[in-house]
């Protein structure tokens, strides 16, 4: 496959590679006068000057590895392969990235493989990166890269199961350290501020209604909620789980194994009064939360469908699906999240199916504030959000991504679950 590298890094000596890509030619014949250059060309070599002294300075290898996949197929695992790569050098806006966490979104990593509604376009390519979120440093810039610099820890989005990286570095977000609870913070804490906020309008003294509370995502939501002064309710999944919401002092926590949500939605006078559900289980979940709203002017937020993903088996799925149909006027789960629908009902109910707020000032604006709750502002106000990173498996390499797919889609996790690339 050919290469995407711009210019091949070291594949020559340093001084070699310095005279066919820096010291550009001032003429062809002794008879022909000085050509001039434009500033933009004296501007790229100069980028290209200071990549290549980063890139000696940080010791970085002529070429890295990095996951991919050909084709599409029937699963990450399915499509998922490791290739050895030419060093890549930054273009204009882009920065240079060695990455040291990755995060796993399993649904829609299952999709990017499957080439399935985001990600249609995956089945035509000759190859796709693999991987969202991650945390980790930056090597290199590009022209034009004023706010980044070599050896500045930050967060990024786009093809993190990769050991090197190339980010748009308006994708990039500056961080204390490349933590696993930065990645955390990058989406699945974004995402939760971003909808309960800014979408769903969340305000002192609502009622909200996790589901999938002990996840990457819902951890956060029932944190904001509880912040915002909201009366929380949280599901979940296992008794490791319940104990540690519990810990939080949340109103109610209801272990789906143990209880059943409707029941106690209804039994406890929750039913027709919640604010807010903020929903990542999908099916007769997804059911229970729109029939629990308050009518009018209860917020369905959807952020996922994790029980009806292709990884469950088709019985179990069929199940789910005809659970989600009884009682609720709802579009299917899927239709719902990847169309971005917003659907109110005849009783004044309202599904928000673009949990992510128009206004990318506002995505912003959420971002930032979730990672000054964790690491605090310049006036030292941090630690008001903690960060749950799944502590029940150890994925170390890149080559335990695969693996680290497979344990979130098995719903056991408590937290984000991140793969370590680097050190």
């Amino acid at each position: 496959m050919q290469s995407i590298c711009a210019f091949p890094i070291f594949r020559n000596p340093p001084s070699v590679y310095n005279q066919q890509l820096i010291n550009l030619p001032t003429s062809r014949t002794k008879s022909r006068a000085p050509r001039t250059y434009s500033l933009r060309t004296d501007r790229l070599a100069a980028s290209l000057e200071k990549t290549r002294d980063a890139l000696i300075q940080h010791q970085t290898p002529t070429s890295f590895k990095r996951l991919i996949a050909r084709r599409t197929g029937t699963s990450f695992s399915d499509v998922a392969e490791i290739e050895e790569v030419p060093m890549l050098v930054p273009k204009e806006g882009e920065v240079l990235i060695k990455v040291a966490f990755a995060g796993i979104n399993g649904g829609c990593e299952t999709f990017r493989a499957r080439g399935e509604h985001a990600f249609t376009g995956n089945r035509s390519a000759p190859f796709f990166t693999l991987g969202a979120e991650g945390a980790g440093t930056v090597v290199s810039v590009g022209l034009g890269v004023t706010n980044l610099h070599p050896g500045q820890h930050i967060t990024f989005i786009g093809g993190a199961f990769s050991e090197y990286v190339v980010a748009k570095a308006a994708l990039c977000w500056p961080v204390p350290s490349p933590t696993p609870e930065a990645v955390a913070l990058t989406i699945s804490g974004t995402v939760a501020n971003a909808a309960l906020k800014y979408v769903g309008k969340m305000q002192s003294g609502d009622t909200v209604l996790v589901t999938a509370a002990g996840g990457a995502t819902g951890s956060f939501a029932v944190q904001l909620a509880q912040a915002a002064g909201c009366r929380v309710l949280a599901t979940c999944g296992s008794e490791k789980k319940a104990e540690r919401l519990r810990a939080l002092g949340l109103e109610r926590v209801i272990n789906y194994t143990q209880e059943d949500v409707a029941d106690v939605l209804c039994t406890e006078n929750y039913s027709g009064k919640i604010d807010i559900a903020y929903e990542g289980v999908g099916g007769g979940f997804q059911a229970t939360a729109w029939n629990a709203l308050r009518r009018p002017g209860g917020r369905l937020l959807p952020v996922g469908y994790i029980s009806e993903y292709p990884h469950v088996k088709p019985d179990t799925r069929q199940k789910k699906k005809q659970e989600q149909q009884r009682g609720s006027d709802l579009p299917p789960s899927a239709e719902l999240f990847w169309s971005g629908k917003y659907y109110k009902s005849p009783d004044g109910r309202v599904a928000h199916g673009k949990v992510w707020p128009s206004d990318r000032a506002d995505t912003l604006t959420a971002k930032k504030e979730v990672f000054e709750m964790y690491f605090g502002s310049r006036g030292g106000t941090g630690g008001k959000l903690d960060a749950w990173v799944d502590q029940g498996r150890n994925f170390s390499r890149l080559e335990d991504v695969t693996a680290a797919v497979e344990y979130m889609l098995t719903g056991q996790a408590c937290g984000k679950v991140v793969v370590q690339l680097s050190d």
